[in-house]
């Protein structure tokens, strides 16, 4: 149930930063800060230690998705462009300043280049803060309003996530051989995770394996051409199939199958 509700509180968050942006500041009396080549970090109260923890992860997160995704000669958030992640000390004060439901874990912007969250979150280091940050920087290099399938945004996302990707990996390997995964076609239609009668762990399962495919066995220069082609105002289907070469979305699911179960 807990990796459900985080799925869950993924979606919630990045796709309401794309229809309402959140705010870039927040409304508080009491922030430190901290600073290193991407990030600043403000915070209020923080165990000793887990400031530069979050700091290197974070640094050493944006080094490994901007190098998958094929974005490395792309400097988006040095110095100047630094994101910026907001570090509540409880969910109160989380919710009072955002404004969020309750099950939400964090709030991003993607024009802002900011991440608000709060501590004490069992899986904020090895899956929301890859998520969120890969959900920033893959749409900004493509756009906030380009209009892509669920399964893209939430894959690339996932696709990040190292802790879980193993598990998530052989979760679509068993959907494809008992074929109870979804037909791309109709995969691309979804725009609810537990859609279809699908539960959110195999929807994201089927996403991210999706999109590991895409990237390792496609390789990322393909990638960077559908990021380009879709930042250039190419609908995401002919983007997909002209960067990967594919004649049809039936054809590429042949090959995801095929590099599953090899």
């Amino acid at each position: 149930m807990k990796k459900i509700f985080w799925r869950l509180c993924f979606i919630g968050c990045f796709f309401a930063a794309l229809a309402v942006p959140a705010r870039a500041e927040v409304i508080a009396t009491y922030w430190q800060t901290e600073k290193s080549q991407h990030f600043i970090v403000y915070y209020q109260e923080a165990p000793s230690g887990f400031i530069s923890e979050l700091i290197s992860k974070a640094e050493a997160y944006y080094n490994s998705i901007v190098e998958e995704l094929g974005y490395r000669r792309f400097d988006f958030w040095s110095w100047d462009n630094r994101a910026k992640i907001y570090l509540y000390k409880n969910i109160d004060d989380f919710r009072s300043d955002t404004q969020r439901s309750a099950w939400t874990g964090a709030v991003v912007s993607v024009t802002s280049r900011t991440i608000k969250t709060f501590l004490g979150q069992q899986y904020f280091f090895d899956s929301l803060l890859p998520h969120e940050m890969t959900h920033i920087i893959f749409r900004e290099f493509i756009g906030t309003k380009v209009r892509l399938p669920l399964w893209i945004d939430e894959g690339v996302a996932s696709s990040q996530e190292k802790t879980y990707l193993r598990a998530r990996m052989q979760t679509a390997r068993d959907l494809i051989n008992t074929n109870q995964y979804i037909k791309l076609d109709e995969f691309s239609q979804l725009s609810d995770a537990g859609a279809n009668n699908m539960s959110p762990n195999a929807f994201y399962a089927q996403a991210a394996s999706l999109i590991v495919f895409l990237i390792q066995a496609q390789g990322k220069d393909s990638f960077l051409d559908f990021s380009r082609y879709l930042r250039d105002g190419v609908d995401w289907k002919s983007a997909l199939l002209k960067a990967y070469r594919f004649s049809s979305l039936e054809d590429l699911e042949g090959a995801w199958k095929e590099y599953m179960l090899r």
